[in-house]
């Protein structure tokens, strides 16, 4: 808030320069708009001047949203501090295998843990499963790199694969119709 009566201070300052920089040498006043007000009791003016509405509509908007914010915030903290206090330190029974989020000693700790925060040991398995991944890329392209230069140097073309071929089948059937014909007229 310091910071805002400071610049406060400082627009007040400056408008004050502002006049004496428009001063009218004919008449040695100040040219600004001003309001005329009626009734008796001397000179009476209002010097119209731009409207704060916006600067104060934003500060009250500040204030409200980080109360809003703030207050339950705050409250939770102090009703998890005063009345379920931290973990206390016991033997694990026989069989149990504790979760990764019982670990810590703080419930709020414990809350981002359990709810936010993934299993370290499945983080380290997706970690181990990328890198296999990657060990397994790189092997295939050092496979296809080696074939390459093995082509290049031998001279060999491009046929590394094996497209099966369906001609083999209707060769054997028509071997079988001509050796069919053969017993039947006798040649064989």
């Amino acid at each position: 808030m310091t910071v805002l009566s400071t610049l406060c201070n400082f627009s007040r300052i400056s408008s004050i320069a502002v006049r004496k920089a428009f001063l009218n040498n004919k008449r040695n006043e100040i040219i600004q708009a001003i309001r005329k007000m009626s009734g008796g009791h001397g000179d009476r003016t209002m010097h119209i001047t731009t409207s704060r509405f916006q600067y104060t509509k934003f500060k009250d908007d500040l204030h409200f949203y980080i109360t809003l914010g703030a207050v339950p915030l705050i409250l939770l903290i102090l009703y998890v501090n005063i009345f379920i206090g931290p973990a206390t330190l016991s033997e694990i029974p026989e069989g149990y295998e504790p979760k990764h989020w019982e670990y810590y000693k703080h419930p709020i700790s414990r809350f981002i843990a359990r709810y936010f925060n993934e299993d370290p040991q499945i983080e380290h398995e997706k970690v181990l499963h990328m890198l296999w991944e990657e060990q397994e890329t790189g092997k295939w392209s050092e496979t296809i790199r080696k074939v390459n230069t093995l082509m290049a140097e031998r001279d060999d073309y491009k046929a590394w694969y094996y497209v099966p071929s369906q001609q083999g089948r209707h060769i054997r059937k028509a071997r079988e119709e001509t050796d069919k014909l053969y017993e039947i007229k006798g040649y064989r």
